[in-house]
């Protein structure tokens, strides 16, 4: 049945473009402004369309600041899984994990500036799922982690944490004209696995 002239299907598919061109509007407007000094109108006006009508997509702020942050997170993810895909040698793994994570995270992606921010004004429940959409990310990590051999002295954990922190800390202080982020990240985790006793090259698993 047509309503309008157009189809149903037509119509899903009007309502999914314009809400993909809200949250890109607001990955920018976050990523400029962060949480507190972006507003609706603004992404309104910056998605090209009326003020009223982003409330029919996202009820808040809030809802609109966890759609973007999620689909950062499953941007991340997608970059990640594709990196690692076919590769069997654990530690090369990590490696390319790290090189996929700091490459997206240091890209022209509007979407990566709300990824590495802390945002200690948003309300306690808006953070609670932030940090839900991220767990799930860094469970990737984990067990990736698992599957290196590091002695027994370290704490898988904090050694996932610790590489994560830092790979999240490249978005502070890298700058174009250096050594590409990809790099950066495959370097983090050579300098971690000569920490651990384990030099590129070598192969310490029984």
């Amino acid at each position: 049945m047509k309503r309008n002239g157009r189809t149903p299907l037509a119509e899903d598919a009007k309502s999914r473009n314009k809400r993909q061109q809200i949250l890109e509007a607001a990955a920018r407007q976050f990523s400029s402004y962060g949480f507190q000094g972006a507003n609706m109108r603004d992404v309104a006006a910056e998605a090209g369309v009326l003020a009223g009508s982003i409330y029919y997509h996202f009820p808040s702020k809030e809802a609109l600041f966890i759609a973007v942050h999620a689909a950062a997170v499953d941007m991340m993810t997608e970059a990640v899984r594709t990196a690692i895909h076919g590769i069997d040698d654990p530690w090369q793994r990590l490696e390319e994990a790290a090189a996929a994570h700091c490459e997206a995270l240091n890209g022209a992606n509007a979407f990566m500036g709300v990824i590495a921010p802390i945002f200690p004004l948003i309300a306690d429940g808006v953070r609670h799922q932030l940090t839900a959409q991220r767990d799930g990310y860094e469970r990737m990590f984990a067990i990736l982690v698992e599957n290196i051999t590091i002695p027994d002295t370290v704490d898988p954990k904090i050694f996932r944490l610790h590489l994560l922190t830092a790979l999240n800390g490249t978005k502070f202080w890298y700058h174009q004209g250096g050594h590409p982020p990809a790099e950066i990240g495959r370097q983090l985790v050579r300098m971690l696995r000569g920490a651990t006793g384990s030099p590129p090259g070598s192969d310490t698993r029984t």
